[in-house]
């Protein structure tokens, strides 16, 4: 998966919720819970790098300490999404969030999650999640054994996956208590479902798709660290 995520080659960059990924250009991690409870990770915490445990509602930096700030799959769980946004803005001059959409959310739904993720413009929209819970986990076994499932999705990656990069004061995120996807309007679905590579992209990607799924998940690791990508 291409990510928007493009933080400097100078200044500091810190990473909230690095989990057991952290990205190779963060220098400061952040997380704020440590317990053997990993249900909402790939696998253990890694503290490679200096570990700061936080909140990240009011993080204990100063005021424009970092260059840019990593939050990867991190929006979506936050009590209060808005003030989490401020103090992204207080404390790094930029920096990238991703988080699984709506329509994701909703065929894999992670019952940990607390929002709804959708990008409207350049705005952040979050509101409240369902507790239904129709597939259970069968999009998960897909995407992690079904190479044809995993290529479509990754095909496809603005109908799963939401990204922003921002800059200054322009990290507008707001929580409305409805969804905001137009999916009965011809229109914005045709733009919704429309291929986003060419032929021959989705040729490489299929064997792309293939290899990456012939790899268990620490042999993905390894790769993702050789690579210096947070996603392989």
């Amino acid at each position: 998966m291409k990510q928007s995520c493009n933080p400097p080659s100078n200044g500091l960059v810190l990473e909230i919720g690095s989990g057991d990924n952290p990205n190779p250009r963060s220098n400061v991690l952040v997380d704020r819970f440590l317990g053997s409870d990993n249900r909402e990770r790939g696998g253990d915490l890694v503290v490679d790098r200096p570990f700061v445990v936080a909140d990240a509602h009011f993080l204990p930096f100063k005021d424009g300490a970092f260059a840019y700030a990593i939050c990867s799959h991190i929006l979506e769980h936050m009590d209060d999404p808005e003030q989490f946004a401020r103090e992204l803005q207080r404390t790094s001059a930029a920096g990238y969030i991703q988080s699984p959409s709506e329509i994701a959310e909703r065929l894999f739904h992670w019952s940990f999650h607390r929002w709804y993720v959708n990008l409207v413009g350049d705005t952040l929209v979050l509101h409240p999640k369902e507790p239904a819970e129709p597939f259970g986990e069968l999009f998960d076994y897909l995407y992690e054994y079904n190479p044809a499932y995993y290529f479509f999705q990754r095909s496809m990656p603005d109908l799963f996956w939401v990204e922003r990069e921002w800059h200054g004061d322009n990290l507008q995120v707001e929580v409305h208590e409805t969804s905001p996807l137009p999916l009965r309007d011809p229109v914005a679905l045709r733009e919704l479902v429309r291929p986003r590579r060419t032929p021959l992209a989705l040729i490489g990607l299929f064997f792309a798709a293939l290899g990456a799924r012939s790899l268990r998940t620490h042999a993905r690791r390894l790769l993702r660290k050789a690579v210096g990508r947070s996603y392989v």
